[in-house]
């Protein structure tokens, strides 16, 4: 098998590696994402040359609201779940579902027309090379025929060899009977077993569709059961075109997820040669109050229309803000790709990070139950000093709300954000 290749480390932000940075991915089974969110947010901060994040198994549900799971600097696509299995009691199966976070400076857009997929989405980013599809799969091993073949049926058409664009597949495929060295199925489909059945099915597509894949002999998940250790290859990276991929290194797993995270290197750059990208962006303070109240007062009526629907009066409450925003100067930015530094974050707490970073890989090349013990403490040792830091820092600025309000009200800004500003 190819195996790992050594990661290039974090890179430095500079002129320079902004226009030929190379596509950078990363992957991870989260086993429920809302309270690693955090622990993700640094973990971008180290690894800042991170332009995507694709996470199986968010455990998200339409209660969540994506002011709680934003982050600074990237766009969000997700699809929680929203069907049910079969075993369920409930209308919609509690689990599953993905999430896709995109850097802010990449012309990026969703693939539509796949509702029905069972928890996986995909977005199709431009690049220097021409287009690319990224997807972010979760199969449970709970999905009845029905489920797995919409899964198929969307795989198939992003990999299709008459697309315009290259396809690369990231994700929790649960294949565990697959030999990923000769894309075969363990020992055959015996009988009517449901799952060789399904799982032959969905090699045979990977085979027929020409996909390649990075792992063969590789453990991508270790989880101590009853004192016995359980190693499986579940998680995956596939891909249309063997020369998208430059390499795949193992980090840490996200919490106390059983699965590593995965960051992948594309091939290609994600920027032109020319100069760095412009964004319009409005200058508020190029204009007075008193214009503003008077424009507005003589050109926008403030009644509401419609005071029985609240969407409706939001959605022309909206469109009078937009109103007022087209008189407000406008100035050509370039985009910025300096990562964003979480404000609680502290070299201390990077340290307790490294730490527990050395102690995972510790596990990952002799994975004792020893080792594992070790890990678990350092990465609960990490999870307590975060919120320690984290309560710290908004006590501080609550304490100077009098004589510094402006470090409380940015703050507060920053965690009502979400992916669409009013005015926009």
């Amino acid at each position: 098998g190819r195996g790992e290749e050594e990661g290039r480390g974090e890179e430095e932000w500079s002129y320079r590696s902004y226009q030929k940075r190379l596509v950078n991915i990363l992957y991870t089974n989260a086993n429920g994402l809302f309270n690693k969110i955090d622990e993700l947010k640094l973990l971008l901060s180290y690894h800042h040359n991170i332009d995507i994040v694709c996470v199986t198994e968010t455990h998200f549900t339409t209660d969540i609201l994506e002011a709680e799971i934003y982050i600074d600097g990237f766009t969000v696509f997700r699809h929680d779940r929203n069907f049910k299995i079969d075993s369920s009691k409930h209308d919609v199966s509690h689990g599953g579902g993905s999430i896709i976070y995109v850097k802010n400076d990449i012309n990026v857009s969703l693939v539509t027309g796949f509702s029905t997929t069972p928890d996986s989405l995909a977005v199709r980013l431009e690049t220097a090379a021409g287009s690319i599809c990224v997807a972010c799969i979760y199969r449970s091993p709970s999905l009845n025929l029905s489920q797995n073949s919409n899964l198929l049926i969307f795989l198939r058409n992003i990999c299709n060899v008459n697309n315009d664009f290259e396809t690369v597949l990231v994700g929790d495929f649960n294949l565990p009977n697959v030999s990923w060295e000769t894309g075969c199925v363990n020992g055959g489909v015996v009988g009517n077993n449901k799952s060789f059945l399904n799982q032959e099915r969905f090699m045979n597509m990977f085979n027929e569709s020409g996909i390649s894949w990075f792992f063969t002999t590789e453990t991508t998940r270790k989880r101590i059961v009853k004192e016995t250790l359980q190693e499986s290859l579940l998680d995956q990276v596939l891909y249309t075109n063997d020369a998208l991929i430059n390499s795949c290194t193992a980090l840490s797993p996200l919490g106390k997820s059983d699965h590593v995270s995965v960051q992948i290197e594309l091939s290609i750059s994600l920027d032109s040669k020319d100069s760095k990208e412009k964004m319009s962006k409005l200058s508020w303070g190029k204009i007075s109050f008193e214009e503003l109240l008077t424009y507005s007062s003589e050109n926008i009526d403030w009644d509401f229309k419609s005071t029985n629907n609240v969407q409706e009066m939001w959605d022309e409450f909206h469109g009078k803000l937009e109103t007022v925003a087209a008189i407000v100067p406008a100035t050509s930015v370039y985009c910025n790709n300096r990562p964003v530094k979480l404000p609680w974050d502290t070299s201390a707490l990077k340290r307790i990070r490294k730490n527990k970073e050395k102690a995972w890989k510790l596990f990952d090349n002799d994975p004792t139950s020893v080792n594992l013990n070790y890990a678990s403490s350092k990465q609960l040792i990490f999870e307590n000093e975060e919120i320690k830091a984290k309560i710290k820092y908004e006590k501080k600025i609550t304490s100077n709300l009098k004589t510094n309000c402006k470090s409380f009200y940015s703050y507060l800004r920053n965690r009502r954000k979400v992916k669409t500003s009013v005015p926009s």
